[in-house]
C-alpha cells in the first residue's frame, strides 16, 4: 500500500509554490508555477488552474510520483492570494484530495511563521496584509486593500513611491534623488515619460513594477534620503498594521510574537523601519524569524484538515528537509 500524500499550495502574485510530504512530515518534493492572482479578471480562471497544475505537477515529479490526474492526496490546502468565489470548485476540478480546503494566503503564512501556533504575521510582498489568530479561535485580517486603495509598505507601494518621487524631482517640485536614474536603468526606458506610458499601457505589469522595490531599498542603503524616507514611511505603516491587529485581538503586551513574511522584509532597512515603531506602538512586541515558509504553512494546514497531530517529530522532519532551523518556537529577531 502506497503512503498517504499531503499537499500545501501557496498561490501568490509573483509565483505559486507547492510542497508534498508524507504523514511523518518528510518533504518529498517541491514545485513552482506562475502567479495565481487576479483570478476574477479575463483569463484569470485559466491562469489560476495553470499555476496550480504546474506547481503540483513539478512537485510530484520531484517526489517521483505519478501524474496529477492519477494522485489522490489525503489532504490538500491551497492558500491563494486575492479572492474569487469559484476558486475552490475550479481547483477541485484539477486536484483530487479526500479533504480539500481553499482559502486566503494569510492563514498559511501565519501557520508557517509560527509552526502552527497562534500569533500574528505581517505579509509584505507585492501587497501588504496583517493576519492574527488567538488560541481561543478568534482571528483577524486587516489591510490588503489592493494597489489602488492601500497596500502601503508593500513592494508595489515602495516601487510606485520611488517612481512618483523621481518624477516630482524631475519636475523640480521635490528634492533630488537618484531614483529617477535607477528607474530608467531598471526598466530599460529612455526617460520617465516613456516609463509612465509603459505602465499606463500595461506594457509593465504591476508585478514587474513591484520588483523595483529592491532597487529603492539599495538606494536607501546607499544613502539616498528620498529612498530612506520611503522605506521609513512603509515600515511605520506596517508597524501600525501589526499594532492595530494586536490591539483588536486583545493580545497582552509580550504574550504574542510577530512574524514578518514576504520579499519586502528581506531588506534590512525595512526590518529596522518596521521593528522600531512597532516597539513604540505595542510595548513588549517580539519580532521573530518565521520558522517555515508559507507553502509549508499550507502543508501544516493540510495536516490539520486531516486531523493529524502537529508533533515535535513532524515539525523536526519538516525543519530538517525544508532547510529551516530546528527549534520548538521561533527565534526572536
Amino acid at each position: 500500500m502506497s503512503e498517504e500524500l499531503y499537499l500545501g499550495v501557496d498561490g501568490g502574485q509573483s509565483h505559486t509554490e507547492a510542497v508534498i510530504a508524507n504523514g511523518a512530515g518528510n518533504i518529498l518534493g517541491r514545485g513552482r508555477g506562475g502567479p495565481s492572482n487576479h483570478a476574477e479578471q479575463p483569463g484569470g480562471h485559466e491562469r489560476l488552474l495553470r499555476a496550480v497544475v504546474d506547481s503540483v505537477t513539478s512537485a510530484l515529479r520531484a517526489a517521483g510520483q505519478g501524474r496529477i490526474a492519477d494522485i489522490e492526496f489525503a489532504a490538500a490546502h491551497c492558500a491563494m492570494t486575492g479572492g474569487a468565489d469559484y476558486k475552490e470548485g475550479a481547483i477541485a476540478s484539477v486536484l483530487r484530495a479526500r479533504r480539500l480546503a481553499v482559502g486566503h494566503d494569510a492563514p498559511a503564512a501565519l501557520a508557517g511563521a509560527m509552526a502552527g501556533e497562534p500569533g500574528l504575521v505581517i505579509i509584505a510582498g507585492t501587497g501588504a496584509v496583517a493576519y492574527g489568530e488567538r488560541d481561543d479561535g478568534r482571528s483577524l485580517r486587516i489591510g490588503g486593500w489592493g494597489f489602488l486603495f492601500g497596500d502601503e509598505g508593500s513592494g508595489f507601494w515602495i516601487s510606485v513611491e520611488g517612481v512618483r518621487r523621481a518624477m516630482r524631482a524631475f519636475d523640480g517640485v521635490a528634492e533630488p534623488t537618484v531614483l529617477g536614474k535607477l528607474a530608467l536603468e531598471h526598466f530599460g526606458v529612455p526617460d520617465l515619460g516613456k516609463l509612465a506610458m509603459a505602465v499606463y499601457h500595461e506594457e509593465i505589469s504591476r508585478d514587474q513594477l513591484a520588483r523595483f522595490a529592491a532597487t529603492v531599498h539599495r538606494a536607501a542603503a546607499g544613502g539616498d534620503e528620498v529612498a530612506r524616507e520611503i522605506i521609513a514611511e512603509g515600515g511605520r505603516f506596517l508597524a501600525r498594521l501589526a499594532a492595530t491587529s494586536a490591539q483588536r485581538l486583545e493580545f497582552r503586551p509580550g504574550e504574542t510574537s510577530v512574524g514578518c513574511v514576504g520579499g519586502v522584509f528581506r531588506g534590512e532597512l525595512v526590518r529596522e523601519a518596521f521593528a522600531a515603531p512597532l516597539r513604540e506602538l505595542w510595548s513588549g512586541a517580539r519580532v521573530v524569524e518565521p520558522r517555515f515558509d508559507p507553502a509549508v504553512g499550507a502543508l501544516l494546514l493540510a495536516y490539520r484538515l486531516a486531523g493529524r497531530q502537529r508533533t515535535d517529530n513532524l515539525l523536526s522532519n519538516l525543519a530538517r528537509q525544508s532547510g529551516q532551523k530546528e527549534h520548538t518556537r521561533p527565534n526572536e529577531g
